[in-house]
């Protein structure tokens, strides 16, 4: 018999594994975190991400001392709500979302601020409770 020049392949030394798909992001360590990406979603999914001025605030940032300096020096304030939303009648409103801890001293100054300058502030801890917030924002302050 003739010997064949065609390579065998080895096996591989890794076991393989059934197909699935990946994650789109990674899930979220706190329940905040997975709250506020729900809330993104719906507010892709309804439209109302295109048809209001409306973002979150990442304020939760990771680091040592000299980060948090850093980050102060840049401008960061601390207590900042986690969304911040602007309709069109000019008003503003701040949602901070709450996974039942109570606010920090940082967040209670930061509300305090922001109602002093005419701003509306308001505490959710659910994605039925934000739905309903920016619903009445759209309703009532978007036109």
């Amino acid at each position: 018999m003739a010997s064949s020049t065609k390579k065998q392949l080895k096996p591989s030394r890794k076991p393989q594994r059934a197909a699935k798909s990946a994650p789109k992001t990674l899930p979220p360590k706190k329940p905040e975190q997975a709250l506020q990406m729900r809330c993104r979603q719906w507010l892709e999914e309804s439209g109302i991400w295109n048809e209001l001025l409306i973002f979150h605030v990442p304020n939760q940032r990771k680091g040592g001392p000299g980060a948090g300096m850093f980050f102060q020096r840049m401008g960061v304030r601390a207590g900042v709500a986690d969304w911040l939303l602007f309709p069109a009648s000019g008003r503003k409103f701040a949602i901070e979302m709450k996974s039942g801890t109570d606010q920090s001293a940082g967040q209670e100054q930061f509300q305090a601020a922001w109602e002093r300058a005419g701003g509306t502030y308001l505490i959710v801890k659910t994605l039925d409770e934000f739905t309903q917030a920016v619903n009445a924002v759209m309703l009532f302050h978007n036109t």
